[in-house]
């Protein structure tokens, strides 16, 4: 039987400082507990309301019957799925100094983040490496726009400027001046691809440690100022994919 003393604690990690206490985080819905089940986290409560089980049978030995008012203390969302999952942290990772690797400086959007991490998978990078200011991975919003993909993505936190400093790699930094990525000749070497804030694009510091300036051509006589950095992500990632041999 769930005491109040769970709930309450279920209710806290909506905050990312209990998040941090605790190192615990919370998902809601059939697909994302689905998700988390399968990625060999470890998960510590499994819960669901009755009337969602008895539409959704859902077998599971941790799984707990809870109650719609209890549900809705510990949902996050405005129309609770009627089924969460809360799970350990896991340890950080350690990026490898392989493959294309994608940098995130200073990304504070969740939406953007958690679609970042998407897209990402599906264009088959394998790692992020994020500013230390960077929205958490953890964030409810975050792990929600993911779908399912955080779980499969090696993500680290770090000084971005030092490790870009320390990695001997091609930079490729998505820049309003550099080289059209549409006319960009042959594939791109692996390495690390900068992706700038969604204010204030890349930030002064890591400028000089771009090797490759890059940038999506704006169409003419637009008068757009940015793109946002997801939709922006998103187009590069399609360009370095195009030309992989």
């Amino acid at each position: 039987m769930i005491t109040k003393n769970t709930v309450k604690l279920i209710q806290s990690l909506q905050l990312q400082k209990y998040r941090k206490a605790h190192q615990l985080f919370v998902v809601e819905g059939r697909k994302m507990v689905e998700e988390l089940l399968c990625s060999g986290m470890e998960v510590c409560y499994l819960m669901a309301t009755e009337r969602y089980h008895e539409e959704h049978p859902f077998g599971h030995q941790l799984l707990e019957i809870v109650t719609e008012v209890q549900m809705e203390q510990m949902s996050g969302q405005d129309t609770p799925p009627g089924i969460l999952a809360v799970a350990k942290i896991p340890a950080p990772v350690t990026i490898k100094n392989e493959g294309m690797v994608l940098a995130l400086d200073g990304i504070a959007n969740p939406g953007n983040m958690g679609t970042i991490i998407r897209t990402a998978e599906w264009f088959g990078l394998k790692q992020i490496v994020c500013s230390e200011d960077c929205v958490e991975i953890w964030n409810p919003k975050v792990i929600q726009a993911t779908m399912g993909s955080i779980f499969r993505m090696s993500m680290a936190y770090t000084d971005l400027e030092q490790f870009l400093k320390d990695s001997g790699r091609p930079v490729y930094g998505a820049l309003l001046e550099g080289e059209n990525i549409f006319k960009k000749e042959g594939s791109w070497a692996d390495g690390i691809i900068v992706i700038g804030s969604e204010s204030h694009g890349i930030r002064s510091h890591i400028l000089p440690l771009i090797t490759h300036p890059i940038t999506i051509p704006r169409a003419e006589g637009s008068v757009t100022e940015s793109l946002n950095a997801s939709m922006a992500t998103g187009i590069i990632l399609a360009s370095w994919a195009s030309k992989l041999s």
